[in-house]
């Protein structure tokens, strides 16, 4: 079993969290990619891991996060 550990994305849903604003810029602000986690590159971490290229990858953590996980610490 593999998990997918995503960075804050602007969503609908995530619209109704108090701070949700703050949280995005602040991300952006501290990641070394300096912008907002994309859906899409979210998708893209599942299709990997669904597909044969990630047949032999099992029991990780994939952080799509633009680089967060390794910058707050």
């Amino acid at each position: 079993m593999n998990a997918i550990s995503a960075g804050p994305i602007k969503t609908l849903a995530a619209s109704g969290i108090p701070g949700i604003g703050s949280k995005l810029r602040h991300h952006r602000t501290v990641t070394p990619l300096q912008k907002d986690t994309d859906i899409l590159e979210v998708g893209d971490a599942g299709v990997f891991f669904l597909s044969d290229m990630g047949r032999g990858v099992t029991g990780q953590v994939l952080y799509v996060d633009g680089g967060f996980s390794i910058m707050a610490g």
